[in-house]
């Protein structure tokens, strides 16, 4: 082979070389750009945690007893930042929201003792709008949820508001919008419909986190599209830094029809459980939670911000708690978060 051809096949060889890096590249920045496609198997870790580390026969804190408590893991950037959720009567059917704009549902199973014990068949699905069309930038903030009829009514932060899914199967869409009452603005961009439950069959309470500019409360709401009561949730300032208050996150609906809301405060962080009685709710003006139960360190405790309650098969009251450790990827193909926030789902009896 004379020079000119050497140099020929060599310029051939450096080209072929650097398509193929780029090639790889672009794989590569493929699988990062957009990640797992929306269908795709989900896996999720599952470790057991004890309500105190330090005394893991402990069970009590307050008026509750502690009946088992889940660390969920995954490596899947969707998964994470579980903001509420609902569980079926008999206990078996979990269904989340995350502040990422999707729908999460899982079986969980007990032991013989009744402890929640496990978790499977996890699954993920896409929040759509009501033209079925996936959610645009600022839209998938959703941090509440109920179940109401044949649907699941998801709150969401931002843009304020609450589209109604498919109960079976799950989240389905397109949305549904429903009615919600105009002082939503009021709540600020990130402080929108945190609390939501139903207090009947048709009515809601709706809480929102913050409002415009310092307080004392935060504004809430009970009715629906026929009228909407505005009334006011009050803070507790207790050992949080900066004057930070404990703020509401979630609530449900007790068998008897009283309603617990769950507190979170951050820094540092910590929760309380607190009780509204029916005939609070039924009045006019500020209303008046009473704590049952504050969840801090020793104890385990991360961000919980969805509480949800059941009857077992005696009759007896199980309260659920979920966490948020906003690390799920908030865009398309989006990294996951990384700290040391957990995702927790606890279990406890209220008042044996």
């Amino acid at each position: 082979m004379d020079r000119r051809s050497s140099r020929r096949t060599g310029r051939w060889i450096s080209l072929f070389c650097l398509l193929a890096a780029l090639l790889a590249v672009a794989a590569a920045f493929n699988g990062l750009a957009f990640g797992p496609p929306p269908d795709a198997p989900l896996t999720v870790g599952v470790a057991p945690v004890a309500l105190d580390p330090r005394d893991p026969g402990r069970e009590r804190v307050g008026a509750l007893r502690f009946r088992g408590g889940l660390w969920l893991r995954s490596g899947d950037p969707r998964f994470g930042g579980l903001s509420d959720l609902r569980v079926s009567a008999d206990g078996r059917l979990l269904r989340a929201v995350s502040d990422c704009g999707r729908g999460f549902t899982a079986r969980l199973s007990y032991g013989r003792d009744g402890r929640l014990r496990d978790l499977s068949e996890p699954r993920l699905v896409d929040l759509v709008d009501p033209d079925g069309l996936a959610l645009g930038l600022g839209e998938g903030d959703s941090e509440s949820l109920v179940v109401h009829g044949q649907a699941l009514e998801v709150g969401f932060e931002g843009k304020a508001r609450i589209w109604a899914y498919a109960l079976d199967p799950p989240f389905a869409g397109p949305a549904r919008p429903v009615p919600v009452p105009p002082g939503l603005v009021g709540c600020g961009s990130n402080g929108g419909i945190e609390t939501m439950a139903m207090v009947d069959d048709s009515r809601r309470l709706l809480v929102c986190e913050t409002r415009h500019g310092a307080s004392l409360d935060v504004p809430a709401w009970i009715g629906n599209g026929e009228g909407w009561l505005e009334r006011r949730y009050p803070l507790v300032f207790r050992g949080g830094w900066a004057d930070e208050p404990f703020r509401p996150t979630s609530a449900t609906l007790l068998p008897g029809g009283d309603v617990l809301v769950l507190e979170r405060r951050f820094p540092p962080i910590a929760s309380r459980i607190v009780r509204l009685a029916r005939a609070d709710l039924e009045g006019r003006g500020a209303l008046h939670p009473t704590e049952i139960a504050a969840i801090e360190a020793p104890l385990t405790v991360d961000n919980f911000e969805g509480i949800d309650a059941r009857q077992d098969d005696a009759g007896g009251t199980l309260v659920y708690l979920v966490s948020d450790d906003n690390a799920c990827a908030k865009t398309p193909g989006g990294g996951r978060g990384a700290g040391l926030q957990r995702t927790l789902l606890l279990m406890f009896s209220l008042g044996d």
